[in-house]
């Protein structure tokens, strides 16, 4: 695998030239996805992220994913968590571990820069096992989030991963906002 450089950038300050690689990158890796004829995803105004996580090679981006850091509740615990959202790597990329170094990256990040507990993430039970091999656990089928004033629920895989010394609490799990 060449050297993939990975670069970590706070949402507000992406270019514009840099904003346009993004979304295309977002559309090759996305376009004709299920998930916007699924009903329950169809309508979801999704979280802007904090940051964004890019993977580079040479000048091309070929992995990204974003980075939303919020408190959530679980049961009746608040907990601070940083969250895996939107992850896509260019499919001539795909099968050569690009995206698995991304999130390698992403979880030193998370340890060592944001300083939080858990990552957090949802994904399709296809996608389970990718993140399964990178230690993330399956903690929940089922979350909670905002959006229009109503609290809602989302029927999906929900992945955690453990950064600092501490337990994932039991309950429901709460994303007190948007989902990512």
């Amino acid at each position: 695998m060449t050297n993939l450089r990975v670069r970590f950038i706070r949402h507000q300050e992406i270019s514009p030239e840099l904003r346009i690689k993004i979304e295309e990158l977002d559309h090759l890796a996305f376009a004709g996805d299920d998930i916007d004829n699924d009903p329950e995803f169809a309508n979801i105004r999704w979280a802007i992220p904090d940051w964004m996580a890019l993977g580079f090679l040479h000048e091309e981006l070929v992995t990204q994913l974003s980075i939303p850091k919020r408190e959530i509740m679980v049961g009746a615990e608040k907990i601070w968590v940083a969250g895996i959202g939107g992850m896509a790597t260019h499919p001539k990329h795909h099968h050569k571990g690009y995206g698995s170094a991304l999130l390698k990256a992403t979880e030193t990040f998370m340890r060592n820069e944001l300083q939080v507990p858990f990552g957090l993430l949802i994904c399709a039970d296809e996608t389970r096992p990718f993140y399964e091999l990178a230690r993330w656990q399956h903690a929940a089928d089922i979350l909670y989030y905002h959006q229009d004033d109503q609290r809602r629920e989302l029927h999906t895989s929900v992945m955690t991963l453990q950064l600092q010394n501490q337990t994932w609490p039991a309950g429901k799990i709460d994303l007190c906002g948007a989902p990512w």
